[in-house]
């Protein structure tokens, strides 16, 4: 080994030594860097957002801050020697109690930021998602009926209507703080896509309706219906309605025209100018007025065959079901007086 290093040229023997000493320079600073980290002062998990656009510097000042590292500079030289600054992603990141140095360099290169869980119920309107969606401080409500109104979007998505009305899927999505308003809606309308079925637009046809019909039908079935195993027999009676030529009466198109999902309606309210009031016009609304879930989809694909050609609720939810309008009289004036003798909860339970 001693000869092989004497016959070595000096400017050969001068670059081993300079390596030699620059990695044993890099061991003692990683081994520094080390020795100085026992972890930080957060005893819990602690939530951090990293804008986008932000550098090195700028992350790890931000994650002093919020006492993730104890020393800004030192987890810039240990990103910047482990070769992972360039690597460092933004969005929302939640960090374990007392996170090492390569935990919190490896979450942030890696992407590994929060995602939030958020459920849109069948039934929902647009503004509703919209709303929920800025509860979950993901996206500002206003942003989000933007993309919903734009007929550009709905074209480019394959949506047959002027919005996206109807065609946001009611399920569960995993979102992360960094998507935008468009990114969002997108989402659910593909999941729509993916979830109806086939056969849905030619069930529709057999019916008489295109798809747009069709789901603007299966939106008023489940703002009408309570009870899953009704909804077919609902969409049967507005089947039988559109066929004979009577307006479909339904409060949840009413409520919809005035921008509302619930409450009473008064005489005056179901004479609303709108087109949107199947107790003024004839057929189907312009559009959906919610986003009806798979099984809403199905009835009105599916309706079941019956001659019934009205609905009364019960207190219960479920429905009465009648095939002319005197008996259709008789069952609204017994559900009425039921409410209305409906006996008052006992201040204290009965002996």
């Amino acid at each position: 080994m001693k000869n092989f290093i004497r016959n070595l040229t000096p400017s050969v023997r001068r670059w081993l030594l300079g390596a030699a000493a620059f990695l044993l320079a890099t061991a003692a600073v990683m081994a520094g860097i080390n020795y100085l980290w026992h972890g930080t002062s957060v005893r819990t998990e602690c939530v951090v957002e990293i804008p986008s656009g932000e550098g090195t510097a700028q992350i790890a000042q931000r994650l002093q801050a919020a006492g993730i590292v104890r020393n800004a500079r030192l987890f810039r030289y240990f990103v910047i020697l482990t070769g992972r600054a360039r690597e460092l992603q933004a969005g929302e990141y939640a960090f374990p109690a007392r996170p090492g140095m390569k935990t919190v360099a490896g979450k942030l290169a890696n992407g590994e930021v929060v995602k939030h869980a958020v459920t849109i119920p069948e039934g929902f309107t647009a503004r509703q998602i919209a709303e929920k969606l800025e509860q979950e401080d993901l996206v500002q409500a206003e942003a989000f009926m933007a993309i919903v109104n734009d007929p550009a979007l709905a074209k480019l998505w394959n949506v047959p209507a002027d919005n996206l009305e109807g065609f946001l899927f009611p399920d569960t999505y995993y979102l992360v703080k960094s998507l935008s308003a468009r990114r969002i809606a997108r989402r659910m309308v593909v999941r729509f896509w993916e979830k109806q079925q086939p056969g849905f637009m030619e069930a529709g046809k057999k019916q008489g309706l295109n798809f747009l019909q069709l789901v603007i039908l299966a939106s008023i079935i489940e703002r009408e219906v309570l009870v899953p195993e009704e909804r077919a027999r609902v969409a049967s009676v507005f089947y039988n309605r559109l066929r004979s030529n009577k307006r479909l009466e339904s409060c949840a198109t009413v409520l919809y025209s005035q921008g509302r999902t619930s409450g009473a309606l008064s005489w005056d309210d179901l004479y609303t100018r709108s087109s949107y009031n199947t107790y003024r016009h004839r057929g189907l609304p312009p559009g959906p007025i919610c986003s009806p879930g798979l099984s809403a989809l199905q009835a009105a694909a599916y309706p079941a065959e019956t001659k019934y050609l009205f609905f009364v609720v019960r207190p219960s939810g479920r429905h009465i079901f009648s095939e002319d309008f005197e008996a259709h009289k008789r069952a609204k004036w017994a559900q009425q007086q039921a409410r209305r003798f409906k006996p008052r909860p006992s201040a204290s339970p009965t002996p």
